[in-house]
C-alpha cells in the first residue's frame, strides 16, 4: 500500500509528527509508544528526498538521525509556544477559580449553579490577566 502526498502535505504530516511527539517525550508516557513514535517519525523524515523536501529535513550521518532544517522547526516551535502560552493561561485561571469556588462553596448549590459559579469566576480572573498579566501577583 502506498500513500501519494504532495509536497505541502508531506511536510504538513512531518509537523504534524513533531507536534505529536513531542508531549510524549515530556511525559513519563508509554515507552514502548515513544520508541514506536519516533521509529515513525524517523521513517517518514527518510523520505524527504522522494517528496522534494531534502531542503527540510536533514540527515546527520555521524549521529545517523533526521532532523528538521531550522526554518521548519521554527514553524513547529513557534506553533508549540502559542499553545503552550494559551494553556499556561487557561490553566492558571481555572486553578485559581477552583481554589475561590471550594472557599465559597455551598453544599445545598447544584452542580449547575457551581459550574455557573466556577466559569464566573474563571472570567474574572481572564479578564484581570487580559489587563495585568503576572505583574501584580506577589507569591509567599
Amino acid at each position: 500500500m502506498g500513500i501519494d502526498l504532495s509536497r505541502e502535505q508531506y511536510l504538513t504530516l512531518v509537523k504534524l509528527l513533531q507536534l505529536g511527539n513531542w508531549p510524549l517525550g515530556l511525559t513519563e508516557a508509554d515507552q514502548d509508544l515513544v520508541s514506536k513514535a519516533e521509529d515513525l517519525e524517523q521513517y517518514i523524515f527518510s523520505l524527504a528526498n522522494e517528496f522534494e523536501a531534502a531542503d527540510e529535513i536533514y540527515y546527520d550521518r555521524e549521529e545517523e538521525y533526521y532532523y528538521l532544517s531550522e526554518n521548519l522547526k521554527e514553524t513547529v516551535e513557534a506553533i508549540i509556544d502559542e499553545y503552550e502560552e494559551e494553556v499556561f493561561w487557561d490553566q492558571l485561571t481555572h486553578k485559581l477559580a477552583t481554589i475561590d469556588l471550594k472557599r465559597e462553596v455551598n453544599i445545598n448549590a447544584t452542580i449547575e449553579e457551581k459550574i455557573n459559579r466556577l466559569f464566573q469566576l474563571k472570567a474574572r480572573y481572564e479578564k484581570y490577566f487580559l489587563e495585568n498579566g503576572l505583574d501584580n501577583i506577589d507569591i509567599l
